[in-house]
């Protein structure tokens, strides 16, 4: 069997704000919930506390290497229009794509 869990006072209190201000819009399962949620913030927070930030720590950047694609043009001095493939698009004259 589960054990109750510890009275939380910094949880509890709130939990009665939120509760005072919006308890008479709230159903008794929803309270519930909500209780979880602020219970859970808190100890979010109470895990975040001991970090200590100066004002030279910056948000931490997600590093993603630079590739380089191929360039998108072609060069004049070495194009070959024999072994060019042109993008060509679906056209209904020709019996491809949607006719309308």
């Amino acid at each position: 069997m589960s054990e109750p869990a510890k009275p939380d006072r910094e949880a509890d209190g709130l939990f009665e704000i939120v509760r005072q201000r919006y308890g008479d819009r709230l159903t008794p399962e929803l309270m519930e919930e909500l209780r979880k949620i602020v219970r859970a913030q808190v100890e979010a927070a109470r895990a975040l506390r001991p970090v200590r930030l100066t004002n030279a720590d910056e948000p931490m950047q997600r590093f993603a290497p630079y590739r380089e694609e191929p360039p998108l043009t072609f060069d004049p001095l070495t194009f070959d229009p024999l072994t060019f493939d042109p993008l060509t698009l679906p056209s209904p004259q020709r019996g491809e794509g949607d006719a309308p």
